[in-house]
């Protein structure tokens, strides 16, 4: 069975992928924030409010547990309470979110790696790490120090080994430095005139 937002997201994968040694050799380092450091965290095999029976089921989706144990990297942005809310119970941990109004935050949890490095190229965005056999680290990133090529595809967030080998990726659109303000300004209509 796929998880059925890989189908969606297969016809917004970004073109002109390359290598990810590539990305770390010739990309522009990104400077990040770790949130959450803990190396001795454990990845819970089951959380009472992933039980069908708590806030009418919504975290207890069969296939979508499935997905999130089945990974070790998860992004998010800071746009949104409930979406927020969602994310974090799905991936099981607690970490402050900042809504910047002037330069969004791009959120990224990693599970079992401790990021070392973080490149972008394009659409890419690679995460350099060791990997363990424990551990949490959430960090975030400003979208303003991204440049993707396509703006109608999905930024491809890859977790990687220092030697370029990925461990795990995750897919997500992007949004521009300035949501925030977009989204208090008043907007232009007859009434606003």
């Amino acid at each position: 069975m796929e998880w059925p937002e890989d189908i969606i997201d297969d016809s917004f994968y970004p073109k002109d992928i390359i290598p990810i040694s590539e990305v770390l050799q010739k990309g522009t380092a990104v400077p990040f924030i770790i949130l959450k450091n803990d190396p001795d965290f454990r990845r819970p095999v089951y959380e009472e409010h992933w039980h069908s029976t708590y806030w009418g089921g919504r975290w207890s989706y069969m296939p979508m547990r499935i997905h999130y144990a089945l990974h070790r990297l998860f992004t998010t942005y800071d746009i949104g309470i409930s979406s927020e809310l969602d994310f974090k119970q799905n991936v099981g941990i607690e970490f402050p979110v900042f809504q910047n109004r002037t330069d969004l935050d791009l959120y990224i949890v990693v599970f079992q790696t401790t990021v070392t490095y973080v490149y972008t190229h394009g659409n890419q965005i690679v995460l350099s790490g060791k990997p363990s056999r424990d551990g949490v680290q959430v960090i975030s990133i400003k979208t303003s120090a991204l440049r993707p090529f396509d703006l109608n595809k999905k930024l491809l967030v890859q977790l990687a080994t220092a030697q370029g080998h990925e461990l795990d990726y995750s897919l997500i659109v992007y949004e521009p430095p300035d949501f925030w303000i977009k989204q208090i300004q008043p907007k232009d209509s007859e009434y606003n005139r």
